[in-house]
C-alpha cells in the first residue's frame, strides 16, 4: 500500500514522529558511563540524520515539481479527463486494496514501539575512514581495530621511530600527472583547514570543561594512595545512595491520592470512597471535587460559601447540593416569594396624598388623618 505517494507522505510523517519519541525516550535515560554517554550522543545523533533525510523526501513531495501529487489528489477525488466521477474512483480504490491483500494474505500487524527496546539497546557502528592515518603517511586499509592501533602508536612515538611495515608504500606509477597530484594535495589541505576550524571551535566551546577536567586530573596527581581510595570509597557510597533514592520512588501508576503514610491509598478504598468520580461546581468558579465526600463536604467551606455571599443568597441548608448560579438564584426567588417579601403590602406601598401636595403611604395617612392633622 506504500506505492502512492500520498501514502508515502504518510508513511513518512510516521517515521519521523517515531524516530522523534525514540530520541526522547532514550534521553530520559542518564548513561551510568562516559562510554554508555559516548555511544548515546552517536546513538541520537544517526537518528536526527535519520529525521534529515525523511525530511528532505517530504519538502520534494511538497514541492511536487513534476507535479505527481497533486495529479493524485485529483484522482482521489474523482476527476478524470472526461470529469468527475467520484463513484468510479471509490471502487477503483477499493479493488487496489483488495488486489493489494490478496497478494499479501498473511501481512503482519507491525507495532511501532516493538523495536523501541532494539533500538536504545543497539551499538552505533562508528566509522573510521582511516584519514587522522592518510596524513601520517601510515597505512589506511586493515580492520577497524588495527586501524585505531596504528593510531595510538603515533601517540608517544615520533614517526621516524615507528616500525617501517607501519607505513604505506610508495606509488610504482611515478609519472603522475602534476596537475591532478596538486589539485589532490590542494583538496586536502582544504579538508584539514576545515577540520581544524571545527576542531578549534570545539576547544572554545568546550573551554570550561576541558580547563575544569585539567584541574581534576592535576588534584589527583597529588593525592596519595590513601587519599585517592577514600575518595574512590565516598564517590560508591554516593552511587549506592542515590541508587537507593531510585529504588525508594513510589510506584503508582494509577495515581491513586497519597495516605497518612506517605505512600499511595489501597484502590479498593479508592473505589469505596468514590474518588474517581468528578464533581463541578459552579458556585465555586467550576472548582472540581474528588469523591461524594469532599463534595457534600465543601458546602460548608470557604470557597463555596464567598460563592454565595457574591451571589447575595445566604449560605443555609436550603441550598445543599444546590451547584447551579441559575439554579440558586431561582430557588432564592422561591424562597423570597414564600417568606412574603416581595408580596404587595398596600398598607405600606400605596401611596396617598393630601391637600399641600404631601405624599405618604396608606398606613400614616390613615394615622394622620384619625388625629385631625390632615
Amino acid at each position: 500500500m506504500s506505492s502512492t505517494l500520498l501514502e508515502q507522505t504518510r508513511s513518512n510523517h510516521e517515521e519521523i514522529e517515531r524516530l522523534e519519541r525514540l530520541i526522547v525516550q532514550d534521553l530520559q535515560t542518564e548513561p551510568p558511563s562516559s562510554r554508555d554517554r559516548l555511544v548515546q550522543g552517536h546513538r541520537v545523533r544517526h537518528i536526527i540524520e535519520s529525521i534529515r533525510r525523511n525530511t528532505e523526501k517530504l519538502v520534494e513531495t511538497y514541492e511536487d515539481k513534476d507535479g505527481a501529487r497533486e495529479d493524485e489528489i485529483a484522482a482521489l477525488g474523482g476527476q478524470t479527463a472526461t470529469g468527475t466521477n467520484v463513484y468510479n474512483a471509490f471502487y477503483d480504490r477499493l479493488k487496489e486494496i483488495r488486489e493489494y491483500h490478496r497478494k499479501h494474505p498473511s501481512g503482519r500487524l507491525v507495532d511501532a514501539s516493538e523495536d523501541y527496546e532494539a533500538l536504545l539497546k543497539e551499538e552505533p557502528v562508528i566509522a573510521f575512514s582511516g584519514e587522522a592515518l592518510g596524513a601520517l603517511g601510515l597505512k589506511v586499509g586493515g580492520t577497524l581495530q588495527q586501524r585505531a592501533e596504528r593510531l595510538f602508536l603515533t601517540k608517544h612515538t615520533p614517526l621516524e621511530k615507528l616500525d617501517k611495515k607501519h607505513f604505506a608504500k610508495p606509488p610504482h606509477n611515478g609519472n603522475q600527472n602534476g596537475d591532478a597530484k596538486a589539485t589532490q594535495e590542494s583538496e586536502t589541505a582544504k579538508e584539514i583547514a576545515l577540520t581544524e576550524a571545527k576542531v578549534k571551535k570545539l576547544c572554545n566551546l568546550l573551554d570550561e570543561t576541558i580547563e575544569r577536567t585539567k584541574q581534576n586530573i592535576v588534584k589527583k596527581q597529588a593525592l596519595t594512595y590513601e587519599e585517592m581510595e577514600e575518595e574512590r570509597e565516598g564517590e560508591e557510597a554516593r552511587a549506592e545512595s542515590e541508587s537507593d533514592d531510585e529504588d525508594d520512588q513510589i510506584y503508582n501508576p494509577l495515581k491513586l491520592p497519597m495516605g497518612w503514610d506517605g505512600k499511595p491509598i489501597p484502590y479498593w478504598l479508592y473505589k469505596l470512597h468514590g474518588l474517581g468520580q468528578e464533581f463541578k461546581c459552579e458556585i465555586c468558579g467550576n472548582y472540581s471535587y474528588w469523591g461524594r465526600r469532599a463534595f457534600e463536604r465543601h458546602f460548608k467551606e470557604f470557597r463555596h460559601q464567598h460563592g454565595m455571599r457574591c451571589l447575595g443568597i445566604p449560605n443555609t441548608k436550603n441550598f445543599n447540593e444546590i451547584t447551579s448560579i441559575e439554579e440558586a438564584k431561582e430557588l432564592w426567588k422561591r424562597i423570597q416569594e414564600r417568606q412574603g417579601v416581595n408580596k404587595w403590602r398596600p398598607e405600606l406601598e400605596e401611596e396617598y396624598e393630601d391637600r399641600e401636595g404631601n405624599i405618604y403611604n396608606k398606613k400614616t395617612y390613615s394615622d394622620l388623618q384619625r388625629q385631625g392633622l390632615i
